[in-house]
C-alpha cells in the first residue's frame, strides 16, 4: 500500500503547526531566522550548550526577558551563577522586581525545584544551570512547562551534557576571538544550521 500522499499531508500539517507555535520575539533578526518558529517558544524547553561557565549565553534571551518582565508573571532563576544573576539584574530593560532567585529546599534537587516552578503557573520563564541530563528529566520538565504555560531554559556546559537529548529546541553557543555564533542542534547533538552571529 502506498502511504506517500498521507505522509506528505502529515509533514505539511506538522510544518504548519510549527509556524503556529506562540513565540516571544528573540530580539535580533539573526536569531529569529535561526529559530524554527521565528522566536522563543512561550512554553516548553530550550537547552543551550555553552563552552564554559563564563560564556554569556543569557544575553541571547535578554530581549525576551525584558518583554516577559512587563507581563505580570515572574522570571525565575534556579541557583544561577553569579555572572548570570548580575547580568539579568543589572540590565536596564528587565524589570528586576519581577525576577526571583530560587534555591532548592534542603533535601530537594535543583531539578525538582525547576519542575515545580515550571508546573505552578506563576512563572513565564524559569532558567536553570543543571549539571546533569537524563531523558526522564527532559520528559518531566517538558510536561511541567506545558501544564504551567512556562518556558524552561537550561544552560549546560558542553562537557556536562550528553550528546543525545529529547529536548525539542537545542542550541550551541560558540565564542572565540572572532566573535560569537549560535547553531541549531538535533536530538543527537548534530548541527542543523550554519552559524548565526550574535
Amino acid at each position: 500500500m502506498n502511504n506517500s500522499p498521507k505522509l506528505h499531508h502529515l509533514n505539511a500539517w506538522d510544518k504548519q503547526r510549527t509556524r503556529q507555535v506562540p513565540v516571544i520575539p528573540a530580539g535580533t533578526p539573526e536569531l529569529e531566522a535561526l529559530l524554527p518558529a521565528g522566536g522563543w517558544p512561550k512554553r516548553g524547553l530550550v537547552e543551550v550548550l555553552v563552552p564554559d561557565d563564563y560564556s554569556d549565553a543569557l544575553s541571547l534571551f535578554l530581549p525576551a526577558l525584558a518583554r516577559l518582565s512587563q507581563q505580570g508573571r515572574w522570571l525565575g532563576m534556579v541557583v544561577p551563577p553569579y555572572s548570570a544573576r548580575v547580568r539579568v539584574l543589572s540590565d536596564a530593560t528587565v524589570d528586576a522586581a519581577r525576577v526571583q532567585q530560587i534555591n532548592p529546599h534542603q533535601g530537594r534537587s535543583g531539578l525538582w525545584t525547576l519542575e515545580s516552578l515550571l508546573r505552578c503557573g506563576d512563572f513565564s520563564v524559569v532558567m536553570a544551570w543543571p549539571g546533569c541530563a537524563t531523558e526522564l528529566m527532559a520528559r518531566r520538565l517538558a510536561k511541567a512547562a506545558g501544564i504551567g504555560h512556562s518556558l524552561g531554559i537550561l544552560f549546560r556546559v558542553e562537557t556536562q551534557a550528553g550528546t543525545a537529548s529529547r529536548i525539542g529546541l537545542r542550541l550551541q553557543l560558540e565564542a572565540d576571538a572572532a566573535g560569537r555564533a549560535v547553531y541549531l542542534l538535533d536530538e543527537q547533538g548534530n548541527r542543523l544550521t550554519g552559524a548565526a552571529p550574535v
